[in-house]
């Protein structure tokens, strides 16, 4: 489903060869990237400025030779900037896609006065790609995130911090009881409220070395801090957590979002201070139950296909990237149960309920889910919904 375009601002999401003429289409083919500002979903507004020279339109698409003076400036490195400001503001002004209300038949979630047992396994959907699990009453969270960082804040490189009240109203619906908070990779939406979530409660950090180190920065004891890398396997509680490869999606024209160094001391204080770093996935078992969950990734990087078969494979899907390898991955995890993850708009706060964010393009991945006759049944959760894994 397109959304209403009044000016293109596209280039292509890869190419194969170096010389090789890239197109791409405008949000919601999954090809590149638009700015909307219009009402008129039908109307295009073609550039013509001079640097556009070499580049060719057709019908709703823009093909850009590699060496046009458009493609040479996007390489410039002073650009990389503009690029990235101007992907916030396209975030910022694309409509929601819809709420979750319209698959309905695809949620799951316990009635409300179902409690917990010894011997299951609950999983509680945070936002973004948060999660709690729970078992015998203790937890453990996965990329927990309820400040949810503005977008004019966090595009135009304005100070950022935990919120702690918003922290404070999300933790009162679930447990405290938390024996680790796992972090897949060190940008602010995975990373930024877990040090007042250590401080708080006593969790370990368990996460990649930039991971640690900048949670340690913004005031996390590092003593509380496990550096971990793909291969290591630990045992917390009565969780093994086995720790495994991932990597990042990518977007359009900027690559991996704030993929720099870390600077050099000091806390963490903007958006691009919390860099990516190297990013997990996890598998993690629990009375007889598999879980994998990662936060996005490449084709280029599918899980291997020694983890299958998991009960519950919860995916990233939030950018193109991903969503090409979402049939790949699937195929090879063969979950019970595949939830695709990360989809929300993470700009905007917990209370305003979930809306898809703009980028993403869940009518893809079901399609793909029935067409390609993947395994698993796909499930979506809506925010602090807890819903308990069902015995295999």
């Amino acid at each position: 489903m397109s959304p209403p375009i009044a000016l293109f601002i596209i280039a292509a999401l890869r190419t194969k060869r170096r010389d090789e003429l890239v197109s791409s289409h405008y949000l919601g083919s999954g090809g590149a990237f638009a700015l909307a500002t219009g009402t008129n979903g039908t109307r295009q507004a073609r550039p013509s400025v001079s640097f556009l020279r070499g580049c060719n339109w057709s019908g709703n698409s823009l093909t850009l030779a590699k060496e046009s003076c458009f493609c040479r400036y996007l390489r410039k490195p002073t650009i990389k900037p503009m690029i990235r400001a101007l992907l916030f503001a396209l975030i910022a002004v694309q409509p929601a896609s819809c709420s979750l209300s319209r698959y309905s038949d695809l949620i799951v979630a316990d009635p409300p006065d179902q409690h917990s047992s010894s011997s299951t396994v609950r999983l509680t959907y945070l936002g973004t790609n948060g999660y709690q699990l729970e078992n015998s009453g203790r937890s453990i969270l996965i990329d927990p995130y309820f400040s949810r960082i503005s977008l004019a804040r966090a595009g135009l490189g304005l100070p950022i911090q935990s919120d702690k009240s918003q922290i404070g109203k999300g933790m009162a619906r679930l447990n405290r009881d938390i024996d680790a908070i796992l972090v897949t990779h060190a940008h602010f939406d995975h990373l930024l409220d877990a040090p007042v979530l250590m401080q708080e409660f006593g969790a370990k950090l368990v996460g990649s070395t930039t991971a640690v180190e900048l949670a340690s920065r913004a005031g996390g004891d590092r003593a509380q801090c496990t550096a971990v890398k793909p291969g290591d396997v630990l045992s917390i509680g009565r969780w093994r957590i086995a720790v495994l490869p991932a990597a990042h999606d990518r977007l359009p024209l900027a690559g991996v979002p704030f993929n720099g160094a870390m600077k050099k001391s000091g806390p963490p204080l903007h958006a691009s201070d919390w860099v990516c770093g190297e990013p997990l996935s996890y598998l993690i078992t629990i009375e007889g139950h598999r879980i994998f969950i990662d936060s996005g990734g490449t084709p280029e990087a599918l899980p291997s296909i020694n983890t299958g078969p998991v009960d519950l494979a919860i995916l990233g899907v939030a950018l193109a990237d991903s969503r090409e390898r979402f049939a790949a991955a699937v195929r090879r995890l063969r979950p019970r149960f595949v939830l695709p993850s990360h989809q929300d708009n993470f700009f905007e706060p917990l209370d305003r309920g979930f809306q898809f964010g703009s980028l993403t393009d869940f009518e893809f991945v079901r399609r793909e889910h029935r067409e390609q006759h993947l395994p698993g049944r796909l499930i979506l959760m809506d925010y602090f919904r807890p819903w308990t894994l069902p015995p295999a």
